[in-house]
């Protein structure tokens, strides 16, 4: 596959070729493609921000960091097991070495508890559904530029 520059796969989208086949970045288009659509379908959170409402999340970020809070090591413990085990299910069939698996699992599976923390603080921050509307609509640009140009 040859390998293009950023403007080179525009040039060949404005001329109607196909950019598929190529690399950018030493990646094939069909991966930024799918990229693209996977970005865009993450920018819908602005639409689940605007269905669920600021109280509701307000609410629930309460409700988890009481949670986190009453019980110190289960909750985080919870998120990062999962984690960890969902790890393991990923890298064993692709052949990862098992101490390896062992580390990214319990790095993982970590970072997993400390974000549950954190994502409750976070959604008691009132200014957070503008914060996630503004990311939306750039994640959205984002997405659709590059599964425009895989197309």
């Amino acid at each position: 596959m040859a390998d293009i520059s950023y403007f080179d796969a525009w040039g060949m989208w404005l001329a109607g070729k196909s950019t598929l086949g190529h690399d950018l970045l030493g990646l094939p288009m069909i991966w930024w493609g799918r990229f693209g659509k996977i970005l865009s379908f993450v920018a819908g959170a602005a639409v689940v921000v605007d269905l669920v409402g600021p109280e509701r999340l307000t609410r629930y970020g309460e409700r988890m960091t009481r949670f986190m809070a009453r019980r110190p090591t289960g909750g985080p413990f919870i998120a990062g097991l999962v984690t960890g085990i969902a790890v393991l299910f990923v890298a064993e069939p692709i052949g990862v070495p098992w101490p390896l698996e062992l580390l990214l699992g319990g790095m993982l599976g970590g970072a997993a508890g400390l974000l549950a923390v954190r994502v409750g603080r976070t959604l008691q921050d009132p200014e957070l559904p503008m914060t996630l509307k503004w990311v939306s609509l750039g994640l959205f640009f984002v997405g659709f530029h590059f599964d425009l140009l895989a197309s």
